[in-house]
C-alpha cells in the first residue's frame, strides 16, 4: 500500500463544519508528528489540544528544560550537535507521559529521531495503553521552508542552522518511513493555511476512527 498522502481538496467537505464542533476523539491516540522547522506542527499541536484535549510532547522543549540531558550526551561521547538522539531523551518522554492525562492520547514532536527511540515509542504505547502511532508528516518543500524562517528572522535562524534542522528532519523521517508501515503514515499539504491544515488533520482521525 502505498503512503496516503491527504490532499486538502478531501477537506473540502468539511469546510462547513467548522472547528468548534470537535469532539474527544474517543480513543488514546498516539500520534507522531513530524516535519521540518516553520512547517506549522506548533500550531497544529494547539489545535490537537484545544480540539481534542491531546496534549503535545516537544522534544526540543523537553531538552531546553532538563539541560542534565545534554550533559549526559557528552558524558557518553554522542555528538551534541544532535541532541534529539540522546539515550536519556527516551526517559524524558517516559517521564513526562506519567504526568500528562492521557486520556484522549497524546502528541510526540522530535520522537522518535532513532529506532532505538522507536522500539521504546512501542513500549511505552503498551504501557499508558495508547493505540498504535498514527504519523502525521507535514510536508512543506526545503525552499518553503527557508523563506518562513527567513521571514521570521530569529537569532536562531541563521542559513546554516536552518540547514542543519532540514537535514535532520529528512533524516529522521527516513528513519520513520523505514520504521513505519506505510499504511499509518499520513502525508498532509503544510503548505496550506493553518486553519485549511487543521481540517486535514481532522479528516485523519475521524478516518483513524473507524477502524
Amino acid at each position: 500500500m502505498c503512503t496516503r498522502r491527504v490532499l486538502l481538496l478531501l477537506t473540502a467537505s468539511l469546510a462547513g463544519l467548522g472547528l468548534a464542533s470537535a469532539q474527544a476523539p474517543g480513543r488514546r491516540f498516539l500520534i507522531v508528528l513530524i516535519g521540518p522547522t516553520g512547517s506549522g506542527k506548533t500550531t497544529q499541536s494547539e489545535f490537537l489540544k484545544k480540539e481534542y484535549s491531546i496534549p503535545t510532547v516537544n522534544i526540543d522543549d523537553l531538552i531546553r528544560d532538563n539541560p542534565e540531558a545534554l550533559a549526559k550526551y557528552n558524558e557518553q561521547g554522542i555528538d551534541p550537535g544532535v541532541p534529539q538522539g540522546n539515550p536519556a531523551i527516551s526517559e524524558l518522554v517516559a517521564d513526562r507521559l506519567s504526568k500528562l492525562d492521557l486520556s484522549n492520547g497524546v502528541a510526540l514532536d522530535g520522537y522518535p529521531a532513532t529506532k532505538d527511540q522507536a522500539d521504546h515509542l512501542a513500549s511505552l504505547a503498551k504501557k499508558f495503553s495508547l493505540a498504535a502511532p498514527v504519523v502525521i508528516q507535514l510536508d512543506v518543500p526545503d525552499a518553503v521552508v527557508r523563506e518562513r524562517l527567513r521571514k521570521r528572522a530569529r537569532e536562531d535562524d541563521s542559513p546554516e542552522q536552518i540547514e542543519a534542522r532540514l537535514k535532520e528532519y529528512h533524516r529522521e523521517f527516513d528513519m520513520v518511513r523505514a520504521y513505519y508501515p506505510k499504511a499509518d503514515i499520513w502525508t498532509v499539504d503544510g503548505t496550506g493555511t493553518p486553519l485549511e491544515v487543521s481540517k486535514t488533520i481532522r479528516a485523519i482521525l475521524e478516518d483513524e476512527l473507524k477502524k
